[in-house]
């Protein structure tokens, strides 16, 4: 075989290998994870230094090597922990309204940045997606959480890959979470076939070179433009991921069908946004339904997109909503212990 037919051979295999993932065939075995006007440029170089900045004024928790930001209640004892996990582009620092509100409400709330994401994209040798640490960067942290909140219940709460990221680390350390909730953890995406040709163009020129897809993400997760905007200039977004880093992606997406049965006792909230134009409902759903706990509550939001809690896009609703969800896993636990004792 000629190197030409070698190389067209290969490439029709690698695409057929994505559209069958896309169409829904089991995915493969995980292993361990124009130039602007000056004004313009520089109007955009303020925006980013005034962010990094922003960003520089937080208040950093290192928990087990997984860079960590804390907001808790003031003048009054937490009822209970949140550990927030991010999505897909995103950092820690996208769940600071959320934080703020809920610690408002007596909530302990914490949230890491993900293997690749935020911080970790200046960390050398570690800038690099990598979910198999990811997941232990999370065990290590609800340790961590454990023992500094011991008396109380610890809820796990992720949005799209953070979601996903969630119900993983719930079917695999049961005993380190009291609940999940989980946003559009599906893998099932609208247009996804012309994600997947574009990933394996890329994949045959270089694996390991990264190329730009948050915009394409960026575009379908939102139409707000003041939010658009203030993705695409946020400097701690990841925008540019490599071909081999969206394939380890889209292996980790797809193998939550499976741990969605292993949870077996544990109470989960799920959510979807009625709106959203990333994540299909319908993927959301069938995991759903793939949970194997009978304590499991599905809420389609009228209206919302694909971010549901980061970014400020949340809702009085919304916060009631969990915060009221989470009350009925306390007083349940309350009562359960209650009854243990008699």
């Amino acid at each position: 075989m000629s190197k030409r037919h070698r190389f067209a051979h290969n490439f029709i295999l690698i695409l057929l290998l994505l559209l069958c993932a896309t169409a829904g065939y089991a995915a493969p075995p995980e292993t361990d994870a124009v130039q602007k006007v000056d004004a313009a440029a520089e109007k955009s170089s303020e925006k980013k230094q005034k962010s990094k900045k922003k960003r520089k004024q937080r208040k950093k928790v290192v928990r087990g090597n997984a860079p960590c930001l804390a907001w808790l209640p003031q003048n009054t004892e937490a009822r209970a922990v949140i550990l927030c996990v991010h999505g897909l582009g995103l950092h820690n620092g996208t769940w600071e309204p959320f934080g703020k509100t809920m610690s408002q409400r007596g909530y302990a709330v914490y949230a890491i940045d993900v293997r690749g994401f935020g911080s970790w994209m200046e960390a050398r040798g570690r800038e690099r997606v990598d979910f198999a640490s990811c997941l232990e960067d999370v065990r290590r942290t609800l340790k961590v959480i454990k023992r500094a909140h011991k008396a109380l219940p610890v809820f796990i709460l992720g949005e799209s890959m953070g979601g996903a990221i969630a119900l993983r680390t719930t079917a695999m350390y049961p005993d380190l979470v009291d609940g999940l909730i989980s946003s559009v953890p599906a893998g099932d995406r609208f247009n996804q076939t012309k994600t997947s040709i574009k990933v394996a163009f890329h994949l045959i020129n270089d694996p390991d070179k990264p190329f730009n897809v948050g915009e394409g993400v960026i575009k379908q997760a939102t139409k707000d433009p003041e939010l658009r905007e203030a993705w695409l200039n946020d400097p701690l977004a990841k925008l540019e991921l490599t071909p081999r880093e969206l394939l380890q992606f889209d292996r980790f997406m797809k193998g939550n069908r499976r741990s969605a049965r292993k949870i077996k006792d544990k109470p989960v909230l799920m959510v979807q946004g009625s709106n959203d134009k990333l994540v299909r409902p319908r993927g959301t759903m069938e995991l759903f339904d793939r949970l194997a706990t009978p304590e499991k509550k599905f809420v389609l939001i009228t209206d919302a997109e694909h971010l549901i809690f980061e970014e400020s896009q949340f809702s009085k609703a919304d916060i009631d909503l969990v915060d009221k969800w989470i009350s009925s896993q306390i007083g349940a636990d309350r009562a359960d212990n209650a009854n243990n004792k008699d």
